[in-house]
């Protein structure tokens, strides 16, 4: 029958053949042309041909089977909000701690970039400025110039380190307050907040300001505080021992031995005292004597004798 027999069910009274004219025919004019369309279909109109394709191809069973149900894609907004990090209204999380303007001025400090008009080892970017990799070069010049890349990656996390170092242990502030103290005080600024340490104290923390590079500051003064911790325990063990070989077994008797022992030695002091004041005019008188003998000797031996 050449096509003459429908493909759907009534009431659907379009042929096979003008089925396929209809595929061919928006296949090469485009879903939406139905008037380019229609031409194809004398037969049919144009609202035929459209009501015809979406019920059956979009909205039917083989639609359903072919088009798989997805949301409408959106345009994404990238846009940066107002509270982002590149945000001109955002401001900076590197505090400027102590330091005034005109300090900060002195020194080149920059607190928003927490960057120096002149950085440790300020010349390190010329070693990479020049550098050029080109299709011509072979595997030799390449690896060269890898290697002074990370050079100058080396001498960056070097020089961040040390900025970081500066800005856990207060040092611009402290060197700030060093300058403060020699001159006069600057006005608006705020004295350090270094708590003074007797002498003990602060040579041990010479001592263990190499590993100032090796943790953060909080750690250090952790490290610090656990020290004279274990200085105390140990003092304190040192005196429980001592208690024990007197035979104290208990705490509350530790005070009564403290006190009978602090009396104990404030006598013998006292007995040390009067003996030397009792024996001082004792060794005077000696010591007299004995001059008065020596010049009576020596008078005797000067007499002259009579011929």
């Amino acid at each position: 029958d050449c096509g003459n027999f429908p493909i759907f069910q009534a009431p659907c009274n379009w042929k096979a053949k003008e089925e396929l004219v209809l595929l061919e025919a928006i296949e090469q004019y485009g879903f939406g042309n139905w008037e380019d369309v229609s031409q194809c279909l004398p037969s049919r109109s144009v609202e035929e041909v459209q009501e015809h394709y979406n019920t059956l191809y979009i909205m039917g069973n083989i639609g359903k089977a072919t088009w798989s149900v997805e949301p409408s894609f959106l345009v994404k907004d990238h846009t940066s909000p107002d509270s982002g990090p590149l945000s001109p209204s955002a401001k900076s999380n590197v505090s400027a701690g102590d330091l005034t303007a005109a300090e900060q001025q002195e020194l080149g400090y920059m607190p928003c970039r927490d960057d120096y008009e002149r950085e440790f080892d300020n010349e390190a970017e010329s070693l990479i400025s020049q550098l050029s990799v080109g299709p011509e070069e072979d595997e030799l010049e390449v690896a060269l110039k890898l290697a002074q890349v990370d050079m100058y990656s080396r001498r960056l996390r070097e020089r961040l380190r040390r900025k970081a170092l500066a800005r856990d242990y207060r040092l611009l502030e402290q060197f700030c307050g060093q300058g403060r103290a020699k001159g006069a005080a600057t006005p608006g600024a705020t004295p350090s907040r270094k708590r003074p340490c007797p002498d003990e104290d602060r040579e041990q923390q010479d001592k263990m300001r190499v590993f100032c590079q090796f943790q953060s500051s909080t750690d250090h003064e952790q490290l610090f505080e656990n020290l004279e911790r274990e200085k105390e325990l140990k003092a304190r063990i040192k005196d429980l021992m001592r208690y024990r070989r007197n035979g104290i077994t208990k705490l509350d008797e530790c005070a009564e031995f403290d006190l009978a022992r602090h009396r104990r030695e404030k006598r013998k002091e006292n007995k040390k005292k009067s003996f030397a004041l009792n024996a001082g005019p004792r060794q005077l008188r000696s010591q007299k004597a004995l001059l008065n003998g020596v010049k009576k000797n020596t008078k005797k031996k000067e007499a002259p004798t009579l011929r």
